[in-house]
């Protein structure tokens, strides 16, 4: 069990920022790796769509319900990179059938939000998750989706929109012409267009986080695409069924760099922020994770739960929130969020090394940085936090 304390900022935050763009090639580039072609058998044929690999120590993919429909099986192809750019001929894939093909179980399935997980046998020794998004996008927001078209001859296309809404939509498919599927969910509506075969693959943020899961296009009007949201995937892993999947620590990737420190909500100077690298640097080289992040605002959902809720079931929203965001960046260690809105700061102590520091220790730095922030002098209750952590790890400790 995690230990995480959460207290109120006692403070005014500063007004949020937008986050820096990045290019669609820089999107694709570091995204695509993980992208995958999932072919699923069918007694009238074989079938075809797009997924992602999320979780690398579980060895999951996901991608839509009726991509798989009620198969127990389904095979995956990963990119093989030729010059830091996949292969796109589907011939290169099909006849090295034997050689690239990861085969899978489908191990859990969301048929009203249409949505799917398959557990892979084993994975390619450099394949990285792709990171999922904290919240939800808005409209106007840029947005890119990977996937493979069924009708072209090129296997994962890119393809750069725009949001033009987030919201709840109850909607009929008919996969063939005996059988008419009802979903409901909530969905991004985009005007990025997709195509059969895309179906399962990713709708990613300019940070190259995952957002959304292809669903398809409307078929009575122009330029207007649906996926299935974030928040909708994130119930799916939520499941019993899917917790309690073990994870395979051989399948871990190993990270060579340290954590960046993410200051969203331009809380600290930039002098405190280079300081608070160098001190997650060297504690990286200790085997200590430190994840630093700010946020202007929580997640839209977190924030209506919170409005109504009381202070334990408070707590607990925050302490998911912080819970997936260490789990995202496949950290292990210490994690230090604050939100703006609502006002909350939470540090977070993982379980592999509690043991390695004070008893009742993530109570003491969230009291030091609460009282920087509180006192208007947030770069120094930073600076103590940092201490605090520095000294209190003790690394050699069984």
């Amino acid at each position: 069990m995690r230990t995480l304390m959460l207290v109120a900022a006692l403070t005014t935050l500063a007004t949020p920022t937008l986050a820096q763009e990045s290019g669609g090639g820089k999107v694709y580039k570091q995204a695509v790796p993980s992208v995958v072609w999932v072919h699923s058998a069918r007694a009238r044929g074989l079938a075809t769509g797009s997924g992602s690999l999320i979780d690398r120590e579980r060895r999951l993919v996901l991608t839509n319900y009726h991509v798989v429909e009620d198969t127990a099986n389904a095979t995956v192809f990963f990119p093989v990179l030729r010059d830091g750019q996949p292969i796109p001929e589907k011939s290169y894939y099909k006849d090295r059938l034997a050689r690239l093909a990861f085969r899978g179980k489908v191990i859990a399935l969301d048929k009203q939000a249409d949505l799917a997980l398959i557990q892979l046998e084993t994975l390619p020794d450099e394949v990285e998750a792709l990171p999922l998004a904290a919240t939800s996008p808005s409209p106007g927001d840029t947005v890119h989706s990977i996937g493979n078209t069924g009708r072209s001859g090129a296997l994962w296309g890119y393809v750069k929109g725009t949001v033009r809404q987030v919201y709840r939509k109850k909607w009929k498919a008919q996969l063939d012409p005996k059988r008419v599927l009802t979903f409901e969910a909530k969905v991004i509506e985009t005007d990025s267009p997709t195509n059969p075969g895309d179906s399962g693959g990713p709708l990613l943020n300019d940070k190259g986080e995952l957002i959304g899961v292809t669903q398809g296009g409307a078929t009575d009007v122009q330029l207007v695409s649906f996926f299935v949201d974030i928040s909708e995937v994130k119930q799916l892993l939520a499941r019993d069924e899917v917790r309690r999947i073990k994870p395979d620590k051989s399948a871990v990737a190993k990270r060579t760099t340290p954590l960046p420190v993410s200051d969203q909500a331009k809380l600290f100077s930039t002098a405190a922020v280079k300081n608070a690298e160098q001190v997650v640097a060297e504690l990286f080289k200790n085997k200590l994770d430190l994840l630093i992040e700010t946020y202007p605002s929580a997640p839209e959902e977190l924030k209506q739960k919170a409005a109504t809720a009381k202070d334990e079931e408070r707590q607990k929203l925050f302490r998911e929130w912080a819970e997936s965001r260490l789990a995202t960046q496949k950290a292990h260690g210490v994690m230090i969020l604050v939100s703006q809105d609502p006002r909350y700061v939470a540090v977070e102590i993982d379980d592999p090394v509690q043991g390695k520091f004070p008893e009742k220790y993530a109570q003491k730095v969230a009291d030091a940085l609460r009282k920087g922030l509180r006192d208007k002098k947030p770069d120094e209750g930073l600076a103590e936090a940092l201490k605090l952590i520095r000294d209190g790890y003790q690394r050699d400790k069984k």
